[in-house]
């Protein structure tokens, strides 16, 4: 994958942004993480353009959510996602109920998928703008960190490595995150 700003990476930031606001489990950071080794502008720029995407997918899930049976067959449906379990839901449905829009913020630092907020957050009585404000602002904390935290090692770590070996460090940071997320959540 090429690191270049070009138009193609910030479509793919973007369309990673939705997919993982809605259906897939691999977060966008993975992208702008591996943008900002090679290049910090592109890297932060996917930050925002996964920001764009997340809005969309997460505006569309609280709108969809507002319907309680619509709500109902999306969280069966979310069950399948690898990671996520009934569990997971009730603690979404119960942080958006007693903290409000300040639970997204919770969400990320418990590894709460968004997606779960968005399909709850319509039947705890939040409005959309209330919704999509707070998302605005917990998602973009978490893509600027995790970039910001890549960009950082790779500056003072592995500035010398090859491309392909940088590569292969990226990956591998990711993999060993996502075997203690999966092995956490007990799958």
């Amino acid at each position: 994958m090429s690191a270049a700003p070009g138009c193609g990476a910030r479509w793919l930031a973007f369309g990673w942004g939705l997919a993982e606001a809605t259906f897939f489990f691999v977060v966008p950071d993975v992208l702008s993480s591996r943008l900002v080794l090679r290049d910090p502008k592109a890297g932060f720029a996917a930050c925002l353009w996964s920001l764009a995407g997340a809005l969309l997918g997460g505006g569309g899930l609280f709108i969809l959510g507002r319907n309680p049976a619509t709500a109902d067959v999306l969280l069966r449906a979310f069950d399948l996602i690898p990671g996520i379990q009934p569990a997971l839901m009730a603690e979404a449905r119960s942080g958006l109920e007693q903290s409000g829009a300040s639970a997204l913020f919770a969400g990320f630092i418990g590894g709460i998928p968004y997606k779960l907020y968005a399909v709850q957050a319509a039947g705890t009585g939040m409005g959309l703008p209330m919704f999509l404000a707070a998302s605005a602002a917990a998602r973009l904390s978490r893509f600027l960190l995790s970039t910001t935290l890549a960009w950082g090692i790779g500056r003072l770590w592995l500035h010398k490595l090859a491309p392909a070996a940088l590569l292969r460090v990226h990956a591998a940071g990711w993999c060993a995150f996502y075997a203690v997320y999966f092995w956490r959540m007990g799958l």
